[in-house]
């Protein structure tokens, strides 16, 4: 059974044991490129569900890729998962900053990345059409879109994801560790301080400079929740 495609950005040295062999083995239908400036053409084109990018393969240009990709509406609903040795706080959250949806750090079992993109590949399935509206704000999660009072506000992906986490369980408060796990993920090294300022940056992105917000109330001592 086809599990969907996956375009893999990766060093291709014929490795019997590359992650394009293994997920081929896994049911996925990959396709390998080591050529940043063909990246966006493929993605354009191919519309895979999941765009895996090993940046220890990639020089500093992968940044501005990720961006890129997950900035144009023609190719931001690939899910992006980025690869790298260099697993320090620095790295995940610039990883998350420029639109990851998800950070492996190397080395990795082959089972663990199986595992990881079969996870979020059924995230995006279960997620596939869901719309909701709160106040004046709506978001479609299928069209990755979010309007204010009709007019469309530009998210970066991270906003987007904790922004639907917040207003898809109205009323119901989140504590730091919960929105860490569930919008940057288990294994991904970020602190409470991250949170933070992701939240501050969404408030703006709303409309918000001032306290307190209409919108996301902050639980002093225990978290954030919607309005």
């Amino acid at each position: 059974m086809d599990k969907g495609k996956v375009l893999i950005i990766e060093s291709q040295n014929g490795n019997p044991d590359s992650i394009s062999r293994l997920l081929d083995d896994e049911g996925y239908t990959t396709t390998s490129v080591d050529d940043l400036d063909k990246v966006y053409e493929l993605t354009l084109t191919n519309k895979p569900n999941v765009v895996l990018m090993d940046m220890d393969s990639l020089n500093k240009d992968g940044w501005d890729l990720c961006k890129r990709l997950k900035e144009d509406y023609d190719t931001r609903k690939s899910l992006l998962i980025v690869l790298s040795s260099e697993n320090g706080e620095e790295n995940v959250v610039r990883s998350f900053e420029s639109g990851a949806d998800d950070f492996i750090a190397k080395p990795v079992g082959k089972k663990e990345i199986s595992a990881r993109l079969n996870a979020i590949v059924r995230r995006l399935d279960r997620n596939e059409t869901k719309k909701i509206k709160v106040k004046d704000i709506e978001i479609d999660l299928d069209e990755h879109r979010v309007k204010k009072a009709g007019k469309q506000i530009d998210l970066t992906y991270i906003q987007f994801k904790l922004l639907y986490l917040l207003a898809s369980r109205r009323e119901n408060v989140f504590s730091r560790k919960e929105i860490l796990e569930k919008v940057w993920g288990r294994k991904v090294y970020v602190t409470n301080r991250t949170v933070d300022v992701h939240i501050k940056r969404l408030r703006e992105k709303l409309g918000e400079y001032k306290y307190p917000s209409q919108y996301i109330e902050t639980i002093h001592g225990t978290g954030y929740r919607f309005l």
